[in-house]
This record gives C-alpha cells, sequence and structure tokens, in this order.
C-alpha cells in the first residue's frame, strides 16, 4: 500500500487494507520451500497514521494465516499469526550530509525507517513485520511428541512397538554413572 505523506493529518488516520500474500511466500523461498511454511489468503492490515512535520508514526497490527509442518511430527497444520509493531518513518538523510563518526543506535532508532519522496510504500515494513512473527520452529501444539526415532511413527496418535531405545555405544559408560 502507497500512501501520500501529505494525505495524512496531523490528528491521525485509520486504514485497513489487505496485502497479498504472494511477495511474503517469495521472500521465503517461493513455492517448493524446504521451510515448510506457505502463506495462504491475504494479510489482514490495521494502520492508524499520524504525522509530525515530515515524520510519520505507525501503529500495525496484522494478522495471516500459515500452512505450516510441524518441526516435531510432520504434519500440516495452520498458524494464525497476530502481531503489533509501532514505527516511525522520516524522511532518508541526504547522504552527503552524513557524519563519518560512530553513533550509538537507542531502542527508538531501531523502530525507526526511513522513506523517499512524497509517497510511503507500507508494504516492505508489514512483510517485515510478519515475516519477524513466524517462530524460529513450529510445532502443531506445545506437547506434541513428534515421531519414534526408530520406526517413524507418530506417536501423538499412540505408542510404537518398538523395544527400549538402543543407546549409542559410545554413552554406554555413562549408563552405570552415580553421583553420590
Amino acid at each position: 500500500m502507497v500512501i501520500r505523506v501529505e494525505d495524512i493529518p496531523a490528528q491521525g488516520k485509520q486504514e485497513s487494507f489487505l496485502e497479498d500474500e504472494g511477495s511474503l511466500n517469495e521472500r521465503l523461498g517461493g513455492e517448493a520451500t524446504d521451510s515448510g511454511l506457505h502463506f495462504f489468503g491475504p494479510v489482514q492490515v490495521w494502520m492508524n497514521l499520524s504525522r509530525s512535520g515530515r515524520v510519520i508514526l505507525v501503529k500495525s497490527r496484522i494478522e495471516a494465516r500459515v500452512k505450516c509442518v510441524c518441526a516435531r511430527c510432520l504434519d500440516p497444520f495452520t498458524l494464525t499469526i497476530n502481531s503489533e509493531i509501532q514505527a516511525s518513518l522520516k524522511p532518508k538523510p541526504d547522504p552527503h550530509l552524513a557524519s563519518s563518526e560512530e553513533i550509538e543506535l537507542s531502542r527508538e532508532d531501531l523502530q525507526t525507517d526511513f522513506y523517499e519522496g512524497e509517497e510511503v510504500d507500507l508494504s516492505p515494513l508489514v512483510q517485515d513485520q510478519v515475516l519477524l512473527t513466524l517462530p524460529p520452529k513450529v510445532v502443531c501444539r506445545e506437547d506434541c511428541r513428534g515421531l519414534c526415532q526408530r520406526c517413524g511413527k507418530n506417536l501423538n496418535r499412540g505408542t510404537c512397538q518398538c523395544e527400549g531405545a538402543e543407546v549409542d555405544p559410545r554413552l554406554a559408560p555413562l549408563k552405570d554413572f552415580r553421583v553420590h
């Protein structure tokens, strides 16, 4: 979504729109991704935009649906992602005026992005927000038991018939280890 800076009144403006999931899937690696994640359906976005001079303050909330494969049991499932962020967008500084001295970034600096010209494309901000919300390891449920290491049976659906687990021969001496 592209919005003109001058169209944002000082008292603020609320916007809601749908962001296409195609560009998110491309950023994940396309249709044939090894991550087991695939966005489906558009991402719902609600934004409160306000302006102070040329600085735009953004408060946004997103909701997205992701088809996932559980990292433990390999079952497919759907995950709904909800996220809220606050950011400020400032005009991009002139590179010729940039100082060569080192500066330390503050927390506020980490929530700041830059724009050029009279229009701001909010899509990259939304996409970054969605992708940063994805968990590093997706599991279908917190108590997922995963797969049997020997026969591959999904332990969420029942127990397998495998005998006791074999001990790695390198770790066998630790079996009799006792602490007094």
